[in-house]
């Protein structure tokens, strides 16, 4: 009899799904799965904490549209993960994260490191199991694939004991299948009697307004999104990862969903999978919506169908496989050709009108440094192919802002959400792993730079060369603009708020090995970092901003909702 252990088996399923690289922090339990991935031809990634593995894990998923992979010791090295997972629970991010565990023999027991990881973590996994069994490993693994990749897509766990896996078997009972014998092959497509209602009632309306959400983005629905856009001349505003899949040029599209002041004039909205949460008001926030606006929502997820706000038509179903569907009915529509282009000419012409006072908040040279002129200066550095991962409160709001998308995956804002921070240059690591010919840009608060900041060590010890651009106010900056708001008094917004000003992180990232700049006037913003990306070295150009510029997310977030 040929016996094959456990961490070889792990490693083989993980092959066999294809995987390029996983990430992890070593220890003793799970060192022999690492060992076994690399013989296998798997890259491995080390970082400094668990929670970057996961976010790595969840940047990778999110800019290969393709499921990502951590590996993390047991005990403290799982929980160190958890908020990695709830993340990318929250995002629907395919995450699948595989941690040690205490033995098995010894379950209940008080074990050295011996935590329930599995109850700790299942009202955030779409899937969470210990294996108990060596010989079904490998069908676990396969498990945790089929779950992170089904229907909404999201993150799983699957806990493995000690004893489990240095456990052998026999190597005839391990039938390592190929993916597409057990995974989804299929689209879910909608009710055509329901497709066919969305369709009239698009016809029949005289302002739609479609908002996309990420589901669009992992569906790799962008292109018939555009197509239904063109036939009906909608204009589209999108969030969260579906920027950029109506490219920043196109006629039809006009800005973020997020605070987007133009649905408002709707009488007909096409949510197509987008959530209605908070920064979408809920759905109902009459500052946001008409009161009798029509509602068509699509998502893969019937619980999103009617939550918040009721609908008029609700399609449970892939957001590609939808859309494709009601472009076979427009196809049979010759009315759908004949619609007036007014309106969505007077959203666009109003939406570039609205974006011209921001354009002119940018044009300063005032010091401290506007972080509007930062992110106009950057913009500029950004070609089509540049990943630009936002991380931080108000860094994020002003990249939204101010970057522009012209492809699907181009902009990645790192928190999603969940509002977790510090997951940006684990990202950005992930995304240049993934992507090495692609400049790739972490624009992070300072604040946000050293939840994770131990991670530029990472990026060096692998030769990643990411550029990571440090918003740096010397503040927690969304707190203390919230505070501001709400409180009309800068000496209250500062109690808590301010962070030290003569932090260098410049410094601290070539303490770690990395090429460092500090910028202080606003010609220098652009030189500097295009000396960051010429010395082809994982780089942090810290840029010292104003914080007198309030972000239009601070006052969304502060505004009181009569909903």
């Amino acid at each position: 009899m040929v016996e094959i252990g456990g961490e070889a088996i792990v490693a083989k399923a993980l092959k066999a799904e294809d995987i390029k690289c996983v990430f992890t922090l070593p220890s003793g339990e799970i060192l022999p799965i690492l060992e076994k991935l690399v013989e296998e031809g798997v890259q491995v990634v080390t970082t400094r904490h668990e929670q970057a593995a996961g976010n790595a894990a969840d940047g990778w998923a999110r800019v290969t549209r393709s499921p990502g992979v951590c590996v993390v010791p047991a005990g403290p090295g799982f929980a160190n993960l958890v908020p990695a997972i709830i993340q990318a629970f929250y995002a629907g991010s395919p995450v699948v994260a595989i941690s040690g565990h205490s033995p098995y023999k010894y379950a209940n027991m008080d074990a050295f490191e011996e935590i329930n990881g599995v109850e700790i973590v299942s009202s955030v996994t779409k899937w969470a199991k210990q294996c108990t069994f060596t010989e079904r490993l490998h069908e676990y693994v396969q498990e945790a694939f089929r779950h992170a990749t089904s229907g909404k897509m999201g993150p799983v766990l699957l806990e493995i004991p000690k004893d489990v896996l240095k456990g052998k078997c026999d190597v005839k009972r391990i039938k390592i299948v190929p993916p597409e014998k057990y995974r989804l092959k299929g689209r879910v497509y909608g009710d055509p009697a329901f497709v066919k209602r969305a369709v009239d009632l698009l016809l029949s309306s005289e302002k739609p307004f479609i908002i996309a959400g990420s589901g669009v983005y992992w569906s790799g629905a962008w292109a018939e999104l555009v197509k239904l856009a063109e036939l009906l001349s909608i204009p589209v505003a999108c969030e969260g990862l579906a920027v950029g899949c109506v490219p920043y040029d196109h006629p039809l599209y006009v800005g973020n969903a997020i605070g987007n002041p133009f649905m408002r004039s709707a009488d007909t909205l096409l949510v197509v999978g987008a959530k209605f949460d908070e920064l979408l008001g809920f759905g109902r926030d009459p500052s946001f919506y008409s009161e009798d606006v029509k509602v068509i929502r699509i998502d893969v997820d019937p619980s999103e169908i009617g939550k918040n706000r009721p609908v008029d038509v609700g399609i449970v179903g892939d957001a590609k496989a939808v859309l494709t569907q009601m472009l076979e009915f427009l196809a049979a529509s010759l009315s759908s050709m004949s619609r007036e282009k007014g309106w969505s000419k007077e959203v666009k012409s109003a939406w570039l009108k609205f974006n011209e006072g921001f354009e002119k908040m940018a044009e300063s040279s005032e010091k401290p440094i506007r972080p509007q002129r930062l992110m106009k200066e950057l913009r500029e550095l950004v070609d089509k192919d540049t990943i630009c991962v936002l991380d931080g409160g108000d860094t994020t709001a002003w990249g939204y802002l101010y970057l522009r998308a012209y492809r699907p995956g181009q902009i990645i804002g790192s928190q999603g959400p969940f509002g977790h921070l510090g997951a940006g240059i684990p990202m950005g690591i992930a995304a240049k792993l993934a992507y090495p010919d692609r400049k790739v840009f972490v624009i992070t608060g300072d604040g946000s730079f050293l939840f994770n900041g131990s991670e530029i060590d990472t990026a060096v010890r692998y030769n990643i060369p990411i550029v990571v651009i440090v918003v740096n106010d010397s503040a927690w900056g969304m707190v203390y603009h919230t505070r501001f708001i709400t409180s009309k008094s800068k000496e209250k917004a500062a109690i808590f708020t301010l962070l030290n000003e003569k932090v260098r992180y410049d410094k601290y990232a070539e303490s770690l090995g990395a090429y460092g700049e500090l910028v202080t006037e606003p010609d220098e913003i652009k030189p500097a970092i295009k000396r960051a990306l010429e010395s082809n070295l994982p780089a942090v150009v810290d840029v010292r901003v104003s914080r007198e510029f309030v972000t239009p997310l601070s006052y969304i977030l502060t505004a009181k909702r009569e909903i």
